[in-house]
């Protein structure tokens, strides 16, 4: 456990201190707020639910391709970079268990991924003013969608971990993560979409278990919390997270 926390605290210090994921979060907040502004303008010229206005701030462009494509980027480095320079020779003769570097990287690109979107949270506060929306947020809704985003985000980052231990090339672990999670997010309603209603019920149900955006909006966005989608992200976290040990450790056994 002393070796994932140090391991944790080095990765999150240089998230910290890296310009590209500063970048990430500058532009992030730079087009969502246009987005966000220009929706709370259409629902006070339109007089809109105010209570629906959280969960239609979910449905944005910017929360989707900040799963998408900030994964991928976050994690390119984590092991792919030291496979690159060699310092994983280093990291590979030093004192600690492979499942504990695993964690501990992963842990640090989940707490860095979280305060990105964290000042978004502020943003839904601020919208309650008197000059903006001028009401009272449900805030449970709004806890079970970033529940359900971060559990996923968690998935997609164990993902990006296992990419990045696979080779020493940063673009080819971010393009493979970006891919896997463009795959997750839109590729179980492609297939139903392409295989109709006419195939297997337990192809259907399958797909419906891996419909990751159908599920978010009908369960999280909503404000209601599915344990089955909870031992699924977690499922899927420990899977990617053992294959990532797994892949290290064969490094360490070559």
């Amino acid at each position: 456990m002393n070796g994932a926390l140090v391991t944790f605290r080095k990765e999150l210090l240089s998230y910290c201190v890296s310009p590209v994921s500063w970048l990430i979060g500058v532009l992030f907040y730079l087009w969502r707020g246009f987005e966000v502004t220009g929706l709370a303008f259409q629902y006070y010229i339109y007089r809109g639910d105010r209570d629906r206005f959280p969960t239609d701030t979910y449905g944005l462009a910017s929360t989707f391709l900040m799963v998408i494509l900030v994964p991928g980027i976050l994690t390119m480095r984590t092991f792919a970079e030291e496979r690159r320079t060699g310092s994983i020779e280093t990291l590979m003769c030093a004192p600690v268990r492979d499942g504990a570097v695993v964690l501990g990287k992963w842990a640090a690109a989940v707490v860095f991924f979280a305060l990105l979107w964290l000042p978004s949270v502020l943003v839904l506060e601020l919208l309650q003013l008197g000059p903006l929306l001028d009401t009272d947020l449900a805030f449970g809704p709004v806890f079970a969608a970033y529940l359900g985003m971060f559990l996923l985000s968690g998935m997609l980052l164990a993902f990006g971990c296992f990419a990045s231990s696979l080779t020493d090339n940063v673009l080819l672990a971010a393009v493979l993560t970006i891919l896997f999670d463009f795959a997750l997010i839109r590729g179980a309603s492609m297939v139903s979409g392409w295989i109709g209603g006419g195939s297997n019920y337990y192809v259907r149900e399958l797909l419906d278990k891996f419909d990751v955006m159908r599920n978010f909006s009908e369960w999280f966005a909503r404000g209601l919390i599915d344990t089955s989608q909870i031992v699924f992200y977690l499922g899927g976290i420990a899977f990617f997270l053992f294959l990532c040990t797994i892949s290290l450790s064969s490094r360490r056994l070559a």
